[in-house]
C-alpha cells in the first residue's frame, strides 16, 4: 500500500466508484473534499467508495462518509473492500454497516 493518497472516481455500469488508497489523514481528506463531494452532488446512481488501497482512515473520513450517507441515502451509498485494520476503526465508530 502506498502512503501517498489518492482518489480515482470513475462511473461503471450507472455507479460512481471512488478509488481511495494510501493514508486517509485529515489533510488527505481535506485535499480531496471539493472534488469528492462535487462528484458525488453529480452522481445519479450508486455510490461505492472502494477502500481496498487504504491502510489509514482519520475521522474526517468518516465525515466524509457521513456526507455522502445522507445526500445519496443508505440504499444508494457504499464501502467496498475494506482492509482489516481500517475495518475494525469502522467497526469501533459503529460505521461498519455502510460497509458492503
Amino acid at each position: 500500500m502506498t502512503d501517498k493518497p489518492t482518489l480515482t472516481c470513475a462511473t461503471t455500469d450507472e455507479s460512481l466508484v471512488c478509488t481511495f488508497s494510501g493514508r486517509l489523514d485529515t489533510q488527505a481528506c481535506a485535499a480531496v473534499e471539493a472534488d469528492l463531494m462535487a462528484r458525488v452532488a453529480a452522481a445519479t446512481g450508486p455510490v461505492v467508495f472502494d477502500l481496498a488501497s487504504v491502510d489509514y482512515v482519520a475521522s474526517m473520513f468518516f465525515r466524509l462518509c457521513l456526507q455522502t450517507h445522507k445526500q445519496v441515502g443508505a440504499e444508494r451509498f457504499a464501502i467496498a473492500h475494506v482492509q482489516p485494520p481500517v475495518l475494525r476503526v469502522f467497526k469501533i465508530a459503529g460505521l461498519d454497516t455502510m460497509i458492503r
